[in-house]
């Protein structure tokens, strides 16, 4: 009697672990996943009175390895290559020569390649829905950019290089990094839609960029990049 007791303890613990587990994501050692996706961005600016540009729309798109540890049941770790289009717009008037109050529209489209790597926690809320939150830095490498004006009253629009020599000055420099936080849901273990959120913490002026704006008045200006996003993924 005591040993029947005893087994029954046993399988009624082993089949409360397993149900309990079956709330958890499936330990794979490792998947990937597909990205393509909306970006909304915008570049904050610091010590530049008026200078406030609008969020702009973009795209992302990417591949993404992750990892789930032994053991921890829910916990991973992920890596992507991602390319991402960030920046901002603002409706602006400027003075050209004699004329002055040219409406023009201001368009900053740097481009990046970034490398986030993040740890999250992942939680089966039913057999084939799972919802998620990962977090970690991002390090970026600017791979082309312009800045564009649009003016109302000419047709043809002014385009500098954000990242490159414009006139001997450099603006903005290639290398970024900052924080990144995403909440996703995963349906069938294969389908996801992912809302992320990317917090630059580089100051992207160069001291090109700075001099001159020192030399306009603008002391201790600083410019950093800030994204969210709207991401279709698929785990393979």
């Amino acid at each position: 009697m005591k040993r029947l007791l005893l087994s029954l303890i046993a399988l009624a613990i082993t089949v409360a672990s397993a149900n309990a587990q079956n709330n958890y994501y499936e330990e794979k050692n490792v998947s990937f996943m597909g990205l393509f996706g909306m970006n909304i961005s915008n570049m904050h600016y610091k010590n530049q009175p008026g200078m406030e540009l609008n969020p702009k729309a973009g795209f992302n798109l990417g591949v993404r390895a992750e990892y789930v540890l032994p053991s921890c049941h829910g916990v991973f770790v992920n890596a992507g290559l991602e390319y991402t289009m960030k920046g901002g717009r603002d409706k602006i008037e400027v003075g050209i020569d004699d004329m002055l109050g040219i409406g023009c529209t201001y368009i900053a489209r740097p481009c990046y390649i970034s490398i986030p790597v993040h740890v999250g926690y992942r939680y089966d809320v039913l057999d084939v829905l799972g919802v998620y939150a990962d977090f970690g830095p991002y390090f970026a490498i600017g791979t082309n950019g312009k800045f564009r004006t649009k003016f109302d009253d000419f047709s043809d629009d002014v385009t500098e290089s954000i990242f490159k020599k414009e006139d001997g000055m450099r603006s903005y420099k290639r290398f970024d990094c900052g924080l990144g936080f995403r909440v996703g849901a995963e349906y069938a273990k294969h389908y996801n839609f992912i809302l992320g959120f990317d917090w630059g913490l580089t100051d992207m002026y160069t001291q090109d960029m700075k001099h001159y704006l020192h030399q306009e008045g603008a002391t201790d200006a600083a410019c950093k990049n800030f994204c969210a996003s709207l991401t279709f993924g698929y785990r393979f």
